[in-house]
């Protein structure tokens, strides 16, 4: 279980986030689905978290990078970004909605989540994914409810 060394608050420091964003891409601390698709975190502030994806390795039948790595990756990064600034409370996912808006073929995926509304029990992200041309693939609106519960 990852636990992370210092919370990601309003007022977190570039050194700070530095720590958390090492700390995300150790071993085990992305979980196992993001690790073997080889989700990696980019950048992290309090108010948005970057992370990105090949497409070789993560492609459907007809050679494309999968919906449903478009849906991991968004996954990945707002529901710990939302772990991160509830300060390490559990996270569970209650919405999520994708519209992909164009295919990927090779290169990398790039996903920006980006804080909608942060209240004391809903934190909401948008996810938007690109290629490394800077051309929009897909959007992801997810919604994650912090739990009252610590991580045991």
């Amino acid at each position: 279980m990852f636990r992370p060394q210092v919370s990601l608050t309003a007022d977190a420091t570039e050194d700070q986030c530095a720590t958390l964003l090492t700390q995300l891409n150790g071993p085990g601390a992305r979980g196992a689905l993001a690790e073997r698709m080889g989700i990696e975190f980019v950048s992290l502030t309090p108010e948005q978290v970057v992370g990105s994806v090949a497409v070789e390795g993560n492609t459907q039948p007809m050679g494309l990078f999968h919906g449903g790595g478009h849906v991991v990756l968004a996954e990945s990064l707002a529901s710990m970004h939302s772990f991160l600034v509830s300060g390490g409370k559990n996270v569970v996912g209650v919405d999520l909605n994708a519209t992909h808006l164009r295919a990927a073929r090779e290169g990398t995926v790039t996903g920006t989540a980006s804080v909608l509304h942060q209240g004391r029990t809903i934190v909401s992200h948008e996810v938007r994914m690109t290629d490394e041309a800077g051309r929009l693939l897909s959007i992801v609106r997810i919604t994650n409810m912090i739990l009252k519960t610590e991580p045991e």
